[in-house]
């Protein structure tokens, strides 16, 4: 009886051992589904006495049957922290299996064939989405291994150049994933686009873009963020337009209509903010004449784009090679606006370049500067107004430049020598 009983617990905890490692030894399982095992088993272990004590009892030999349970019971606790051990072991052992798969996938990519790339695309662990593979093949996160009461682990694709990323969304494109997939995977493209200031590529892009329309070649092609709710991959991008224009400026302004692409409703506003030149600003109002109607009735449109421009005004102004333009520009859109010096936020445009321009270095201040900041100051602030942050470094420079060293202290040449 005492042998019978002994091996009670062993044998259970061998089970155990087995069920929960091949249950829970995967990557999705986390650490409160072991938990919820583990608590379920420990209320298993409690019952598990209760047959062996009868039976003991209805053999008359009931101290044996309790004594070989406690033995048992003993050998059996070792089982949870190997338990442990074991679950890690696996789920680790297929997290370095996943890392294999995603560079066997990368090498893929590299080799430039679309058909396997869509193969194995689809075979990639965990279920990837297009966006989230392409984020990866970028260089963003692919596999996690959760340690569950200590740090994680993460995995990384490894960099890929832009052309490759290129190639792995040609095969996206031309395969059957749903339109909204493709045009995620092609905003995730364009968003390492952006990082990596690959402004020359951005036509091909947009003709992969063009590919995913029911309209191909239509004249008029909309970019707007797709309504897809899958997993990007900590890629997500949000609509294409904010970004684009806010990066690259006129450059990206003029691409996107070189492209063909028309600016949505909700696009208007980040292209104001992002011109940079009244050559395309008369661009913008030439090509979509609600531009214009916009900034005559939203008394806060022209506000915004012209503190936009105010933000880094000096700075540009200091930069320029031709400062007079920059003077076309602002009063271009002064002009457009309802009231130029409305505040946004609090802040008016005039308040922003007072203050950009009180802390700027002026002692080096062209002439063609000083006028183009006149003329910039006149069109943001009301007629007749001063500037409302003094300039204490102007006048500190000044101060500095008309004073020599120790010109307070050491007589001059022609000054005779004070008589005793």
């Amino acid at each position: 009886m005492f042998w019978y009983s002994l091996a009670v617990y062993p044998i259970a905890a061998a089970l155990w051992l087995l069920w929960i490692t091949r249950t829970y030894g995967t990557a999705e399982a986390g650490v409160f589904d072991y938990l919820d095992a583990l608590l379920t088993s420990l209320a298993v272990a409690a019952v598990l006495p209760v047959p062996v004590l009868i039976w003991g009892a209805y053999m008359r030999k009931p101290l044996q049957a309790l004594a070989g349970l406690a033995f048992g019971a003993i050998a059996a606790v070792i089982a949870l922290p190997l338990s442990m051990e074991l679950v890690g072991s696996r789920r680790y052992g297929q997290f370095e299996h996943d890392k294999a798969q995603f560079a066997a996938f990368e090498q893929t990519v590299r080799g430039g064939d679309r058909a396997r790339i869509r193969a194995q695309l689809r075979a990639l662990p965990g279920g990837f989405s297009a966006p989230r593979a392409l984020c990866g093949l970028g260089g963003g996160a692919t596999y996690t291994f959760e340690r569950w009461l200590w740090f994680n682990d993460h995995a990384y694709g490894e960099p890929l150049p832009s052309e490759d990323l290129h190639t792995a969304a040609t095969a996206v494109v031309e395969g059957d994933w749903p339109r909204a997939e493709k045009q995620a995977a092609l905003l995730t493209v364009l968003r390492y686009l952006l990082d990596r200031e690959e402004t020359a590529r951005f036509p091909a892009w947009a003709r992969l873009w063009r590919a995913t329309l029911e309209q191909p070649d239509a004249a008029a092609a909309t970019l707007t963020a797709p309504a897809y709710e899958g997993d990007y991959g900590g890629c997500d991008l949000g609509d294409p337009a904010d970004p684009v224009f806010r990066r690259w400026h006129d450059e990206g302004l003029r691409m996107w209509m070189q492209a063909g692409f028309v600016f949505a409703d909700d696009q208007h506003r980040p292209a104001l903010r992002a011109v940079r030149s009244k050559a395309m600003l008369d661009a913008l109002f030439a090509v979509d004449p609600s531009f214009a109607k916009l900034l005559r009735s939203e008394h806060y449109l022209g506000q915004e784009a012209l503190s936009a421009q105010a933000d880094d005004l000096s700075a540009r102004l200091d930069r320029s090679a031709n400062p007079g333009e920059l003077a076309d520009l602002v009063e271009a859109l002064a002009k457009a606006s309802v009231d130029p010096t409305l505040s946004v936020s609090g802040v008016s445009p005039c308040r922003r370049f007072d203050q950009t321009e009180a802390q700027r270095d002026a002692i080096k201040d062209a002439p063609q500067r000083r006028a183009a900041a006149a003329r910039i100051r006149a069109a943001l602030c009301p007629a007749g107004s001063k500037p409302s942050v003094a300039k204490p470094r102007q006048a500190e420079a000044k101060a500095e430049s008309a004073a020599t060293p120790d010109d307070a202290t050491q007589p001059t040449a022609t000054q005779p020598a004070p008589q005793p």
